[in-house]
């Protein structure tokens, strides 16, 4: 399934790793090696970047605050049998809003060259969210299980990547 682009996938992944991880134990590879090999020669411009906000979106901390929270809730679902629960929130992982135009180009800033790497993570994670929310549309426990993973070892691989820097950088 392809959906239009979306500003801010990433932060899905992180803060959903944040939750998850914690909640579910640890991913099964080195999110080091999961991004050791990418290419990052390749930069957008901000202004060009095709994660901007189209009209109204988000800061970062807020998104991810949501995400942590839908992941944890996606997390209870599954452990207490609730399919509506984990299927709502599977939803919203994967459908969060964007991140405004003014946050994108501050990463922007603080990234430089890492950009690319940081939106093929972005654009990675999104589309295992896509699949999530699918399996869990499904109803199949084993195959959330299965996209869940897939969305935890993106999350990590960009928080190992990424967060730090993000969270300390002062504004511009």
């Amino acid at each position: 399934m392809t959906s239009p682009l979306r500003p801010w996938r990433l932060p899905t992944a992180l803060t959903i790793c944040a939750s998850a991880a914690f909640l579910a134990g640890a991913c099964g590879e080195q999110p080091d090696a999961a991004v050791a090999s990418a290419d990052t020669t390749a930069v957008a411009a901000p202004s060009e970047h095709a994660h901007a906000a189209e009209g109204e979106g988000e800061a970062l901390l807020p998104i991810m605050q949501k995400l942590g929270t839908y992941m944890t809730q996606l997390t209870h679902g599954l452990m207490t049998d609730d399919q509506a629960m984990v299927a709502r929130n599977a939803a919203s992982i994967a459908t969060h809003a964007p991140i405004t135009r003014a946050d994108l180009e501050r990463i922007h800033g603080i990234l430089g060259e890492r950009m690319a790497e940081f939106e093929r993570l972005d654009e990675e994670v999104h589309a295992s969210s896509v699949r999530l929310q699918e399996a869990a549309e499904a109803g199949g426990t084993a195959d959330v299980l299965t996209r869940l993973n897939e969305v935890q070892r993106g999350c990590i691989a960009c928080h190992v990547q990424f967060r730090e820097r993000l969270r300390t950088a002062p504004a511009r």
